[in-house]
């Protein structure tokens, strides 16, 4: 059967296009269409896949998984003019056979990575990536985005909701207009936008909050963090007027000490996840360890080593490389996210789970600033592991690094930021790497978004 939201989806900026109230005429009806006719069959075959992996024991998770996984190498090696002079494989361990890619070896070649045979089934996508660097790739009709839907309706499921509940959602981007908020029938979110968002909006839009009722709250953690800045100098001492079960933070890094603010100011648990748009892992944060749980059925994770060494130990960071199950198009294989980890020495968590888990992951070159004697430091030494005190007038900051040993902080104050504020925060850096860094600071209006409404809090320049 095939998938409506497909078929949608290549019209999508036609839709967001409509006038809000025919957009919400039209969304509303699209959500009562039953799932069945939204998603397609694989909608129903993923979900028999995810109750399959989860009524049976670890040893036959594995196998299963790496049947999944050789399956897939196998249809990609017959398929693909880019695998096409590898030979089929048998066992896992025959994976490190084939090379592992990156973004720019699709670059140079795209059609190299395609299906033409399946070209009916093409269906574009991209993404700036962390790095902001953009890339299109291919996604398969029928297939990825009914597997998206049927993940995240059990991943969510997990903390309470269900499809139709209210959502409130916070975005860094603009909306249409440069409207504050809008409602979108088409999932029953009330979207607000903290884009020059400031004390003058904060009555109205806490307002149109407390009207709707959202029972969970999706957002980037920039985002959030921003609106939430705002929120909390418009209420003073008064506390959140709502119940909201869980929060829901992805496609961006979270910090322990926001994680902390946001749970306490919303009263509320913080589920944070790690995917990306490639649709090829994807690892849930576990409440009880904090580590990020990877879900055999949906693509297979590998740990390497600057030498493509497979890292099978605890401790030891490395690249995460990934693989995805279920596009047949544009199958990526080896797949360098850009990212690294670290396995958790936890095999088995407290909360159940056995299988891959990375206790940390952060990004390659993008989460560290470098010295002027070619010190790495990372952002969570510099910035979030020293408790500065003016963060509490900091609304937003961004920090681009072109120079070794030199930064440009970019910081969009929140509530007054004198220049003795400014000129004590520059020494606290500087003095908390023991003076080899110059640091200068610059007031803004604004800080750039990425066309999604990303917050970009380090741009670097510098290449390992």
């Amino acid at each position: 059967m095939k998938s409506i939201e497909d078929l949608f989806y290549p019209v999508l900026k036609v839709y967001n296009g409509l006038p809000l109230p025919v957009r919400n005429f039209v969304g509303s009806v699209y959500r009562k269409i039953p799932k069945k006719y939204k998603y397609g069959s694989f909608f129903y075959e993923y979900n028999q896949r995810i109750n399959n992996f989860e009524n049976v024991d670890y040893n036959l998770q594995v196998l299963k998984s790496e049947k999944l996984l050789i399956k897939q190498v196998n249809r990609s090696i017959k398929s693909i003019h880019f695998y096409s002079n590898y030979t089929t494989i048998k066992t896992v361990s025959e994976l490190r056979n084939l090379p592992i890619i990156q973004k720019g070896d699709i670059l140079e070649n795209i059609s190299n990575f395609l299906n033409e045979k399946k070209k009916e089934k093409f269906l574009k996508s991209n993404t700036g990536g962390s790095s902001g660097t953009p890339f299109s790739f291919y996604i398969e009709k029928g297939i990825t985005r009914p597997k998206e839907a049927a993940h995240f309706e059990w991943y969510w499921g997990k903390y309470s909701f269900n499809e139709g509940d209210r959502v409130l959602m916070i975005r860094g981007k603009a909306l249409r207009n440069n409207a504050k908020y809008e409602f979108q029938a088409i999932h029953n979110k009330l979207v607000i936008s903290c884009y020059n968002v400031g004390q003058d909006d904060m009555a109205e839009i806490y307002n149109q909050i407390l009207k709707f009722k959202p029972s969970f709250i999706h957002a980037y953690p920039s985002a959030l963090l921003t609106f939430t800045k705002e929120l909390e100098i418009y209420l003073k001492d008064t506390s959140f007027d709502l119940n909201i079960e869980t929060i829901f933070l992805g496609s961006e890094k979270v910090y322990k000490r926001d994680e902390e603010f946001l749970e306490k100011f919303y009263n509320s648990k913080v589920i944070n996840w790690y995917g990306h748009s490639e649709c090829l892992i994807h690892g849930g944060r576990c409440e009880v360890s904090g580590d990020y749980h990877f879900f055999p059925f949906y693509g297979f994770l590998e740990l390497i080593d600057e030498d493509d060494k497979q890292i099978n130990d605890p401790g030891i960071e490395g690249r995460i490389v990934a693989t995805g199950f279920d596009n047949a198009v544009m199958p990526l294989i080896r797949y360098d996210t850009g990212d690294l980890g670290v396995y958790s020495a936890n095999h088995v968590c407290k909360c159940g789970f056995k299988g891959k888990s990375l206790s940390s992951i952060s990004g390659r070159s993008k989460d560290y600033i470098y010295l002027e004697d070619t010190t790495k430091v990372s952002l969570t030494a510099f910035i979030f592991g020293q408790h500065h005190k003016e963060f509490q007038k900091v609304k937003e900051l961004q920090i681009t690094q072109r120079i070794q040993g030199e930064i440009l902080l970019k910081i969009l104050p929140l509530n007054g930021f004198t220049e003795k504020e400014q000129s004590m925060f520059k020494q606290r850096l500087i003095q908390s790497v023991d003076h080899k860094l110059s640091v200068e600071i610059e007031i803004v209006n604004e800080i750039e978004k990425t066309h999604r409404g990303k917050h970009t809090l380090l741009k670097q320049y510098i290449k390992e």
